[in-house]
């Protein structure tokens, strides 16, 4: 492999490697960053489950008829756990840039924190999720709580 050659992305598109300018207009730049995520879901072998799940808990909303402030709450708990994998990545790509395949222990606690923060996240879309789906879950099966409402 040629030096130039060695940051290329595998799978990215013909012109991915060459950019180096601005954006020159608006729809360059929506371009790109539909770009961006498409490599994340390619590259990424946990986007693709963060983004399944969502698929999943958005079939179970509109199975369980979910009110509105409760969408609210389903969509923020979903999109701060797909936020946070995109910062992760974005993480680890600029540590494995900087360090060039060589171990430093910063690097390590800046991509173990990253990892961590979609962990976080993660948990708290879990406790949303139980929060919002509990009472609809437990109705179904004749169960009636009022754990959370006044």
């Amino acid at each position: 492999m040629a030096s130039k050659d060695k940051y290329k992305l595998e799978n990215a598109p013909k012109d991915y490697n060459k950019k180096i300018e601005r954006n020159s207009n608006f729809f360059r730049a929506l371009k790109n960053s539909l770009r961006g995520i498409w490599m994340i879901l390619v590259r990424e072998r946990n986007m693709r489950i963060h983004i399944v799940l969502g698929f999943c808990i958005l079939l179970a909303g509109l199975y369980y008829d979910l009110a509105r402030s409760d969408w609210l709450w389903v969509a923020v708990a979903v999109f701060t756990v797909i936020s946070s994998e995109f910062l992760n990545t974005i993480i680890e790509a600029l540590v494995d840039l900087v360090v060039n395949k060589t171990y430093h222990p910063l690097a390590g606690l800046a991509k173990d924190v990253a990892s961590g923060g979609v962990l976080v996240a993660a948990i708290f879309e879990f406790i949303i999720l139980a929060i919002i789906f509990q009472p609809y879950i437990w109705r179904q099966f004749g169960i009636v709580t009022n754990f959370f409402h006044h």
